[in-house]
């Protein structure tokens, strides 16, 4: 049997803030997932208070964030601001800042490669890493430069884990090309265009391990722009 809780759709607004607030709890206890820091934020994924740095760590990885947040919505807006310019900033000290400017067209492939990747997460290994992510991305580029070459050959890997990354990266690949084709618009993804895409996100992930911020801050940063869908996210199960 299961009990619906709690809908963050009929939870009131801070008229002040614009966020989403319970009247029921005491914003001010001790926050129920890491039982230290003070609950401050009401969080519409769980319908109760949590401390900012759960929010911060768990958004959009193992809480599935409503769209409607606004502590989401600042998030993206704060993070795109800080991480494009160093970003930029990396590439240019590698000599590879024309990546970025490479991709720019193709913006959508690259966000819908992103997405292959954080479902493997979601669905699959809730414990992902950055490591895992880096090493699956690039299994599926040596395999579309060997391609390029005119070779047909997938470069495999022993873990299931990166693994799992490589084979929903050239699902999303297959099946964004049979699209174009039965479109008869194969020209506009060609082999060189995976291939800098791919090299611009495996540029991407090694930036982020460097940055000092954890094992994930790759999966945090791209998951956070990866919407759950509406019935996920609209109200809080419990099993009962």
């Amino acid at each position: 049997m299961q009990t619906v809780i709690g809908s963050w759709a009929t939870r009131p607004a801070n008229p002040v803030t614009g966020h989403i607030t319970d009247d029921t709890s005491d914003s001010m206890s001790t926050c129920p997932r890491c039982s230290t820091r003070k609950a401050n934020r009401f969080c519409p994924a769980l319908a109760y208070h949590i401390c900012a740095l759960c929010c911060a760590q768990d958004r959009m990885i193992t809480l599935r964030c409503p769209e409607t947040c606004s502590y989401l919505q600042t998030a993206r807006a704060t993070q795109l601001e800080k991480r494009l310019p160093k970003l930029l900033q990396y590439l240019e000290g590698q000599n590879k800042q024309e990546l970025l400017l490479s991709t720019t067209r193709l913006e959508r492939f690259l966000f819908a490669l992103e997405r292959a990747i954080i479902e493997v997460q979601r669905n699959q290994f809730s414990d992902l890493t950055d490591e895992e992510v880096l090493a699956g991305v690039d299994n599926a580029l040596k395999t579309y430069q060997t391609l390029d070459r005119g070779i047909i050959y997938e470069h495999p890997s022993e873990s299931p884990r990166i693994h799992a990354v490589t084979d929903s990266v050239i699902k999303l690949v297959d099946k964004v090309r049979h699209h174009l084709q039965q479109n008869q618009q194969s020209s506009l993804l060609t082999t060189r265009d995976i291939i800098t895409c791919l090299q611009f996100l495996s540029e991407a992930i090694q930036y982020d391990r460097q940055s000092g911020k954890g094992p994930r801050a790759w999966i945090s940063n791209a998951t956070l722009y990866q919407p759950y869908p509406p019935q996920e996210t609209s109200s809080v199960i419990v099993p009962g």
